[in-house]
């Protein structure tokens, strides 16, 4: 239900000098800069141009006076040239479609703040079950998509959810390089190529190949699988240390990227940040963020809430829409709680979550730098309500999880 954060390269002493230099930079707030914007996309249309270049040198090699020596390398070339092609957003499979005709008041109230914010609406809406929220652009026709969490919308009151929608419509608006078609397809192409040559992938296909050698024991005692398996292993060791280099490699390419093209990320969300407040609010995006950041505490509280008995018997507590109604109060005192201590939240927060490979600030961050400005755009509690309606079958099922996980 909460997020998850990457992790870094893989090499130990590595990642803990790029952990703090990720953390430096991100309380570094380094000025726009053209030459730096002019190298990242000079770097991203030279990766691109490499990948389809060795894309159409595999397939000639691989049809070069076929079948013949030249078939092997052409293979290597012509797989390489396929991870490396533009790689377009997807999303989830289990994210639900919010359509227009089912729930007319969360796409009033996505029109409502895109009007405000002066963004074009999304082309589709999606919810899933994350306590969280995010928006960009999908597929090959690069559809805008903003997808909600449940369990964040419910712990929202209405001004809340205003600012919530705000923050992620503004970065349609925010020129942000990530979601830009040639520079934000590279990265994912980059973390593909380095995510392939994963270790940890490696010693899970190692792990399986062991259970079946067990199995074929069992199953043939007294047969010499064991020698078969040991030429196997052995294969693999030597194999090993090439992927390992292989993948140091595009991870320290993906890295170079990666340092031209953060800094005016993270500066393309704060400044979508900064325009979210404006229209809704800087206390009530403040809050927002808050309470993503404090997203385990509140999730725990909200399990205790779903799980706990009404002795009195005042409220039906078997109705999951008299459970939901009450966790807008629980956020809101958990992040009073902890608000005095916010500050070092945030701080811990940069220092936990920062990553050279990210192109979002921490929330910590966000929270940090965000300046008072008061709400333009009022919250209709109606509408708020009617989305609480739209969204009941979702809120069954996650009392129904929070019940039982």
């Amino acid at each position: 239900m909460t997020e998850q954060r990457d992790g870094i390269i893989g090499w130990r002493w590595l990642d803990v000098r790029l952990h703090r230099l990720a953390a430096r930079r991100v309380r570094a707030g380094p000025a726009p800069s053209r030459l730096r914007r002019v190298a990242t996309a000079t770097v991203a249309a030279v990766v691109q141009v490499t990948g389809f270049a060795t894309l159409l040198t595999g397939a000639w090699l691989c049809t070069l006076r076929f079948p013949g020596i030249a078939l092997l390398p052409g293979g290597v070339l012509l797989a390489f040239g396929v991870l490396t092609l533009p790689r377009p957003a997807g999303l989830p499979r289990d994210a639900v479609p919010a359509r227009r005709a089912e729930m007319p008041a969360l796409h009033a109230m996505t029109d409502r703040v895109a009007a405000a914010l002066g963004v074009p609406r999304p082309h589709v809406i999606v919810l899933d079950g994350r306590f969280s929220a995010d928006s960009g652009v999908a597929g090959l026709l690069r559809r805008r998509y903003l997808r909600i969490g449940a369990p964040l919308w419910a712990v929202l009151d209405p001004a809340q959810r205003t600012a919530l929608v705000a923050l992620e419509l503004a970065r349609f608006g925010a020129g942000d390089p990530s979601r830009a078609p040639l520079t934000g397809t590279v990265e994912r192409s980059l973390a593909t190529l380095v995510a392939m040559f994963e270790p940890g992938g490696d010693k899970r296909l190692h792990d399986g190949r062991d259970g079946d050698v067990v199995k074929a024991i069992a199953a043939n005692p007294g047969q010499p699988i064991g020698k078969d398996q040991a030429y196997t292993n052995l294969a693999e060791d030597l194999v090993r240390p090439f992927t390992a280099l292989l993948q140091g490699a595009f991870g320290l390419v993906r890295l170079g990227y990666l340092t031209l093209l953060q800094p005016e990320s993270f500066r393309a969300a704060l400044a979508s940040d900064a325009r979210a407040s404006a229209v809704a609010g800087a206390a009530q995006v403040r809050a927002v963020l808050a309470t993503r950041l404090l997203a385990e505490s509140i999730v725990t509280v909200l399990r205790r809430d779903a799980r706990a008995g009404d002795h009195a018997g005042v409220v039906r507590r078997d109705e999951p829409e008299a459970v939901v109604a009450g966790w807008p109060v629980l956020a809101a005192g958990v992040v009073a709680k902890n608000a005095s201590a916010m500050a070092e939240r945030c701080d811990a927060d940069v220092a936990r979550t920062a990553s050279p490979f990210a192109v979002d600030p921490p929330l910590g961050r966000r929270i940090e730098v965000l300046a008072e400005a008061p709400a333009a755009l009022p919250a209709d509690p109606e509408e708020s309500a009617a989305t609480d309606v739209e969204l009941r079958p979702m809120y069954r099922r996650l009392v129904r999880d929070l019940r039982n996980g």
